[in-house]
């Protein structure tokens, strides 16, 4: 009895160590994933690097690494999906806590856009940001300690000077000659943890309320930064939804995907890949950072390099 305890023990020790040593290694070594997509509204071909999720990640330093492997893609340009930054909701128990992060963000931006024409939609991180420091016509205030509201006016002051020479996609359209790009601000409501609790509804009024209904003679990309709706989006006009949010699922189990989404959702299957909902895709990147919940597992960090094509 005794040495099946200790075998017991040493078993979830090792166990322990491998999957710890595991998830630091891919946690530090982004791979690139390859997507072609086909349309007949299409003129011709563009290539671009979608990315999302960073969290203030860093793969070498000043992000050297991945700067790197974008380059080596040559993209035409660069679409950003949101959550570079690192922002936590503030709780009574740790009410004057900093655990807020930009700097990271605000270096690969300036890196970035020295070099490429990017384009920029917000995350819900973002946002939170913004809603700290009262931004976004917000009406909670009240909730967040003048400390906080503080620090968090002067990052958002940084972040939007960063965000200078980026086309930012506050729901808005950028058009191309054969396709429009549009990004689509969810309100903070629609992130909302959902153990135990249905989706908010997303209608096509409350869609109408963003942006404006899409040309059907252009290909549509919409940038949705959770894929919780991408549904709603291609009934709605969109050829292409590019989102991330759901970093791959955090662990990804063989023949059952992705374990938990940020919001707490289980075995959802649309938090990595490309997946098809009548005649339009979803592209839901891994993400390249962790923050709550700082483990990959069979989920390595993701560059998604997106061909558009005839």
């Amino acid at each position: 009895m005794f040495s099946i305890v200790i075998n017991t023990i040493l078993f979830i020790l090792i166990f322990v160590i491998i999957t710890i040593t595991m998830s630091n290694w891919e946690r530090n070594n982004p791979i690139v994933y390859r997507y072609v997509i086909q349309s007949g509204k299409l003129n011709k071909a563009h290539s671009f690097v979608y990315i999302s999720d960073l969290h203030e990640k860093e793969f070498g330093e000043n992000n050297e690494k991945l700067i790197e492997m974008i380059d080596e893609l040559n993209p035409e340009f660069i679409i950003i999906g949101g959550d570079l930054i690192r922002c936590r909701k503030v709780s009574d128990s740790e009410k004057y806590k900093d655990k807020d992060k930009i700097d990271v963000s605000l270096k690969l931006l300036n890196d970035l856009k020295s070099k490429y024409k990017v384009y920029f939609s917000y995350g819900n991180h973002e946002l939170r940001l913004m809603d700290k420091a009262g931004f976004n016509d917000c009406n909670e205030t009240s909730k967040y300690d003048k400390y906080i509201q503080d620090i968090s006016l002067e990052r958002v002051t940084r972040l939007k000077q960063a965000l200078e020479g980026i086309k930012v996609l506050d729901d808005e359209t950028v058009s191309f000659s054969d396709f429009d790009l549009t990004g689509f601000t969810l309100p903070l409501d629609y992130y909302r943890p959902l153990f135990m609790r249905t989706k908010e509804m997303l209608t096509e009024e409350d869609i109408s309320l963003h942006i404006s209904k899409p040309d059907k003679d252009k290909f549509n990309i919409i940038l949705l930064h959770t894929p919780m709706y991408y549904k709603e989006m291609i009934d709605y006009g969109a050829d292409l939804v590019l989102s991330g949010h759901y970093h791959g699922g955090t662990v990804r189990l063989p023949g059952l995907g992705a374990l938990m989404t940020p919001q707490y959702q289980f075995f959802v299957k649309e938090c990595a890949g490309e997946f098809k909902y009548k005649t339009g895709k979803l592209i839901a990147t891994r993400g390249l950072g962790t923050h709550s919940i700082n483990i990959r597992i069979n989920d390595r960090p993701e560059i998604s390099f997106i061909t558009i094509e005839p």
